[in-house]
This record gives structure tokens, C-alpha cells and sequence, in this order.
């Protein structure tokens, strides 16, 4: 029996923001006779202080983010545990992250004392971000090779033929059908608009060409918040709602057996959009109600829809007719 890599995982997730803290209150205590009354606490694109405060709120601020972000991470990479691909990701993340918050701080208190009494004077070089960074990247490799291999995929694979108990759409010799619903997202278009406003806020402020790092990728995200999902004599055909392409086509004789389940976006595949894990991938634009498409292959294919049960039943009547044809 393998023993999960979930605790291991946690703790490269989480581990970083407690000693991050801790190399934070020991610069603190050790430098604290030279620090100004305000310290520099933002550093602005030409290298100076440009935002200033107290150190007992500065250090409350920076503790609560990284301790927060430490749990949060944690309880992300538990809730991911089936999804062990993307719960590796997620830990090394997380830990990366808290040793770059911890660096930059503990180098912007170094810089704070170097200045004795006036936070105004305070100069941030560019190559301490690098060094940060760096940092970060380092314990990522650590942390991957921490968090262990994923364990294998042992879920038990059905055989190739089909069972007479999978639901099926009572069909005449004659008759043809096919099926067709939308399928949205409700996460998909609020995060893309938050990026097109972030753009926009950007490109006025900072010029276009940087705002364009938010507006492409955010317009991207709303275009395809949608899809539009066939049942046919093809297969299960997946296309974005509003454009013809790109198109995502698996064909009646790729397919076993189909059924309706419920899915978890994040718990199940680690988020959304066009999904893949050991054993699975597919379309998953939200939790709920998905078609479930088991491949000759073993694997299952899934496209998050309404009136799966119908489309499935259809697949089900669709392939059996191929099969029966010798295609």
C-alpha cells in the first residue's frame, strides 16, 4: 500500500512562511537600534521609498500575509489530494513564494537600516528582486523533490465492451439524434473581466504595451468561459460558444460506455478549463452535473454539462450502433 505524499506536500507548502516570520522577527530584533521611527515599505520602479509606516504595523502586515497564505496554501494542497499532479505544483508554489516574501523583506529592513534615521533615503537595488527570485526558484527544486513522486494511478479500469446496465436513448434502426446544450462558467468570465479591468487600469497608467499583459489573457479567459457541447454520430464534440475553433472532437469508436457524475472543478481537476490528470481529462468549466465518457484506452474523458444523463444515454445508443455496424 502507498502512503499518500499529502503531509509531506503540506509541509513544503506551509514550512517557508514560519521560518520566512522567523527571519523576519530575528532581522527585526537585531537592527531594530538603527531602524528609522517610519520605515520604508513600498519601494517604487526607480528604486526609492515611496510608502511608509510604523514598524509594529509594517511586521503585523507582513506576518498575517505570509502566515495567512502559509495555511492557505496547506489547506489547498489537502483539498487537491486527488489530483496529485497539480497538488505538487501547487505545494512548491506556495513555499516559493513565501521564501521570495520573506527575502524581499528582510533585505527591505537591511536597506531601512542602512539609512539610520530618514526612510526617505532609503534605495532598493534591482538585483535584490533577482536574488529573491533565485531564492525561491532553488527551494522549488527542493520542494519538488520533497514532495516525492506521485503515487500511481491504481483506479480500476473497465474492459473495452460495453454493459448492458449503462443507460441508453431507445432508438428506432432509422431514426438518427443528436444532442446539443451550452455549457458556462461562472468563475471563468469574473476572473477574465478582473484581468481586462486590471489592463485597462495598467495601460492608462503604465502604457499599453504593459497593460496588454492583462488584457490578452483576460479576453482570452472571457471568449472562452463557454462551449458548446454535441452529442452526434461523431462523438462528443466540445467548440468555444461563441467561435468554431478551436474544436475538441472524441469519436463513437474511442468510446466504451458513458455515463452522467457529479465534478468538483478544483478537488477533481485542479481548476478549469481544458483538464487533464491521471486517468481523466476533459472540459471542465465548473463543478457539477458532466458528462463522463469512459475511452478504450481505460481513461475518461469529461465535459462539465447540463442534461448529462441525456447526452450520455445517447453515446451510449450511438456506439453500440457503431460497434454493431463493425465500425
Amino acid at each position: 500500500m502507498t502512503m499518500s505524499p499529502t503531509p509531506r506536500r503540506t509541509l513544503v507548502a506551509a514550512a517557508p512562511a514560519l521560518v520566512a516570520c522567523g527571519a523576519v522577527l530575528v532581522t527585526y530584533l537585531s537592527l531594530r537600534d538603527r531602524l528609522p521611527d517610519r520605515l520604508a515599505t513600498h519601494i517604487g520602479p526607480d528604486g526609492s521609498a515611496d510608502a511608509f509606516d510604523s514598524p509594529g504595523a509594517f511586521l503585523a502586515v507582513i506576518f498575517g500575509v505570509q502566515l495567512g497564505f502559509g495555511a492557505l496554501f496547506a489547506y489547498l494542497v489537502h483539498w487537491i489530494r486527488s489530483v496529485p499532479g497539480q497538488q505538487r505544483v501547487l505545494a512548491v508554489i506556495g513555499g516559493g513564494a513565501a521564501v521570495l516574501t520573506g527575502w524581499m523583506v528582510v533585505a527591505l529592513l537591511r536597506a531601512n537600516a542602512a539609512v539610520g534615521g530618514d526612510a526617505g533615503d532609503v534605495r532598493f537595488s534591482g538585483w535584490q528582486a533577482v536574488v529573491g527570485f533565485a531564492a525561491a526558484a532553488v527551494y522549488g527544486l527542493i520542494g519538488w523533490v520533497l514532495c516525492g513522486k506521485n503515487p500511481a494511478h491504481v483506479e480500476a479500469q473497465p474492459t473495452a465492451t460495453a454493459t448492458a446496465t449503462a443507460p441508453r436513448l431507445g432508438l428506432r434502426d432509422t431514426e438518427v439524434a443528436a444532442w446539443s446544450r451550452l455549457a458556462g462558467s461562472r468563475t471563468l468570465p469574473a476572473l477574465g473581466i478582473v484581468l481586462l479591468a486590471v489592463g485597462l487600469v495598467i495601460g492608462v497608467t503604465a502604457g499599453w504595451p504593459s497593460g496588454l499583459t492583462s488584457l490578452v489573457p483576460g479576453g482570452v479567459m472571457v471568449l472562452l468561459s463557454g462551449a458548446r457541447v454535441t452529442v452526434d454520430r461523431r462523438g462528443i464534440t466540445v467548440t468555444p460558444a461563441v467561435a468554431p475553433w478551436p474544436r475538441l472532437n472524441v469519436p463513437l469508436e474511442r468510446i466504451t460506455e458513458a455515463s452522467a457524475r457529479r465534478v468538483d472543478a478544483f478537488r477533481d481537476f485542479g481548476g478549469w478549463g481544458y483538464r487533464a490528470r491521471p486517468g481523466a481529462s476533459g472540459i471542465v468549466l465548473r463543478s457539477g452535473e458532466a458528462i463522463s465518457a469512459r475511452l478504450t484506452t481505460g481513461d475518461a474523458f469529461v465535459v462539465t454539462v447540463d442534461d448529462a444523463a441525456t447526452a450520455a444515454a445517447l453515446l451510449n445508443t450511438l456506439a453500440d450502433r457503431r460497434r454493431a455496424d463493425g465500425g
